[in-house]
């Protein structure tokens, strides 16, 4: 079993693309376990693996309450066995805190990424919902395969059995 927190894994892992500046966990591919470690461990893990920092020290806490919708949204994301419902619902959460976000007490540049996460987890769970990507994507959990990974698996696997059935009872070759 690998270490997840070693340096090879964590140059195989994608960016940090949060939401806006100073942001710790609200955007895709937020280093969740890391930061849960504490803000020093995740600022030296990063460093050793060549990457910036992402985010406001301590990297470990929320940069505000937007910020802070991602926590719990992150915690779900980083569980291995976290199932594709398990993610979606944690989505719909996430959507929740970030409709209440008020522009008066949060600023209008929050309120308006607040609008853009939305708009993203509603495209998100709509591509999920026709199968054209995985359910739960971008998380550790969720489902294997999308619904159209399924099908062309089966048919793939369909046409495997045709051809090797085919030549172990009379020798036909179909190719």
């Amino acid at each position: 079993m690998t270490d997840y927190f070693s340096i090879a894994e964590v140059k195989k892992r994608g960016p940090e693309r949060h939401i806006g500046p100073g942001y710790n966990f609200a955007g895709p591919g937020t280093e969740f376990r890391a930061r849960m470690k504490g803000s020093d461990f995740y600022e030296n893990m990063m460093k050793k693996a060549g990457r910036k920092p992402v985010g406001t020290k301590p990297y470990n806490k929320p940069k505000d309450n937007l910020d802070k919708c991602g926590v719990e949204h992150d915690r779900v994301y980083a569980r291995k066995d976290a199932t594709a419902a398990q993610i979606k619902q944690a989505d719909r959460v996430f959507q929740k805190c970030a409709q209440e976000v008020d522009y008066e007490k949060d600023g209008i540049p929050t309120k308006l990424r607040s609008l853009a996460a939305r708009a993203g987890f509603e495209g998100k769970i709509a591509i999920e919902s026709l199968g054209l990507v995985r359910k739960g994507s971008f998380a550790s959990g969720g489902d294997k395969h999308s619904t159209l990974g399924k099908k062309l698996h089966s048919f793939a696997s369909m046409g495997k059995k045709f051809v090797r059935g085919g030549r172990r009872r009379k020798g036909i070759r179909l190719y």
